[in-house]
């Protein structure tokens, strides 16, 4: 399913999705219209993680497509940052590489199938709602962070 949006660009049904769990949800849409990606406020939790270890978790993760959500990659940060759902932060072990930034907190993404600002989908939003499990990923960062090199 496709919509247009006001500036005339196709937004898939992930970008629909992406949009209806940010704050403002209308003002997005028209917002990636105009501009690559937008600053917006989140109703899940994003856990960023250095590249080094957030691509070795997800390595594992992609061999596990039900466990693994929407992933951002971002140059300028050099993070791997994906979408978990609410609450995670609240129960996040401190792990070396690794912040959580929970709801409420601001994303600059682009929309789905867009580069902006240095940042990229690697795992584009597909619109069923699926996020991922924070305890999985947890795991899988513990095993990269312990075999990375000295």
């Amino acid at each position: 399913m496709r919509a247009a949006t006001p500036g005339g660009s196709r937004i898939n049904t992930g970008a629909l999705w992406l949009a209806s769990v940010m704050d403002p949800p209308s003002i997005i849409l028209t917002q990636w219209a105009d501009n690559p990606d937008h600053l917006a406020d989140v109703r899940f939790d994003v856990l960023r993680a250095t590249d080094s270890l957030g691509m070795r978790a997800l390595d594992e993760l992609a061999n596990m497509p039900a466990s693994l959500g929407p992933v951002l990659y971002c140059r300028p940060r050099q993070t791997v940052e994906f979408l978990v759902p609410a609450g995670a932060v609240e129960t996040w072990e401190d792990l070396r590489g690794t912040v959580c930034v929970g709801r409420g907190g601001a994303l600059l993404c682009p929309a789905p199938g867009v580069t902006g600002r240095g940042r990229t989908w690697l795992y584009p939003p597909t619109g069923d709602g699926v996020l991922t499990d924070p305890s999985l990923l947890r795991d899988h960062l513990r095993r990269a962070y312990e075999r990375r090199r000295p």
